[in-house]
């Protein structure tokens, strides 16, 4: 995983667990809307959608991750969530994304989505790490 998503994603667990990860993320994953990009045989991405909370099915949470093979992944990823735009149009009232403040490749990703950046999520990892919220709505 890169330096910067695992950065991003370990601060919001109290106890970093790889499988802990994958099991949450499949129990709130949008059924079928994630997936993963392969490289030379090996997984170098993934991205997808889940339930910002387990109430309200029409609020997305849109999630990216990878290895230091992630940006050749992106024309992929890219030209793949442009052709599946109609679905999530269609099936989801809110989309939302947050990245940690340091991540400026996430940022410009998420913005040329169209996304708004919202506002600063202060202290939203354990270590008081601080987040952007972006909204498609």
């Amino acid at each position: 995983m890169r330096d910067h998503d695992r950065a991003e994603i370990c601060c919001q667990f109290e106890h970093w667990d790889s499988r802990v990860f994958a099991i949450a993320a499949l129990q709130s994953e949008v059924p079928g809307m994630s997936w993963a990009v392969w490289l030379d045989g090996q997984p170098a991405a993934a991205y997808g959608f889940s339930y910002v909370t387990p109430f309200d099915r029409e609020r997305w949470q849109a999630w990216a991750f990878g290895t230091k093979d992630f940006k050749r992944c992106l024309p992929i990823m890219t030209r793949h969530l442009k052709s599946i735009r109609p679905i999530v149009e269609r099936d989801c009232r809110r989309l939302q994304a947050i990245a940690h403040v340091d991540h400026d490749v996430a940022h410009g990703w998420i913005e040329g989505f169209g996304a708004k950046r919202e506002g600063l999520l202060r202290s939203y990892g354990r270590n008081g790490e601080d987040f952007f919220v972006y909204g498609w709505a």
